[in-house]
């Protein structure tokens, strides 16, 4: 919820600096969920790692519908 509208804000303050197509790929990678990462630190503290696993799985299943809708949103108020 907090890196999309990071990337938003920063795409708008170095708007002027930044080509369209660089500020696109900006948004769709703090758009995109990154969760497989955290499983990775799961398994090496022994924290609950299937709870981890399952929950990547449904950020990225959720990811396919939410985010062209985020990026279409960020994109019209941005270009």
């Amino acid at each position: 919820v907090l890196l999309p509208l990071l990337g938003f804000c920063s795409v708008l303050a170095f708007r002027s600096r930044l080509e369209t197509v660089e500020g696109t790929m900006l948004l769709v990678i703090t758009s995109s969920p990154g969760g497989s990462y955290s499983n990775w630190w799961c398994s090496l503290f022994n924290a609950d790692l299937p709870l981890s696993i399952a929950s990547t799985a449904a950020s990225t299943l959720a990811a396919a519908a939410v985010l062209p809708l985020n990026l279409a949103i960020y994109l019209s108020l941005t270009y």
